[in-house]
């Protein structure tokens, strides 16, 4: 196993410590440690969506839809979503 020193700042230090204080942690060690994994977890569910999403868009041929009209789907299917 690696030994990393990092420097925080004081407000997250704090945060950090009242983290491990509220009992679901070891150490800051084991918090940052579930932090780095959530996020390469996170990182490479979107680095396998967008292979997914650009294979679909390939295979689904050029779109007679005008650019302006994808956008305004695009934005209101976000403001559902939101």
């Amino acid at each position: 196993m690696a030994k990393m020193t990092i420097s925080l700042p004081d407000d997250l230090a704090d945060y950090v410590a009242r983290r491990v204080a509220s009992g679901g942690y070891s150490g800051a060690g084991a918090y940052l440690a579930e932090l780095v994994l959530k996020d390469q977890n996170h990182r490479k569910l979107d680095d396998e969506e967008v292979r997914e999403i650009l294979r679909l868009a390939e295979e689904s041929g050029i779109s007679d839809r005008r650019i302006a009209d994808i956008l305004m789907e695009t934005k209101a299917k976000l403001r559902d979503h939101l």
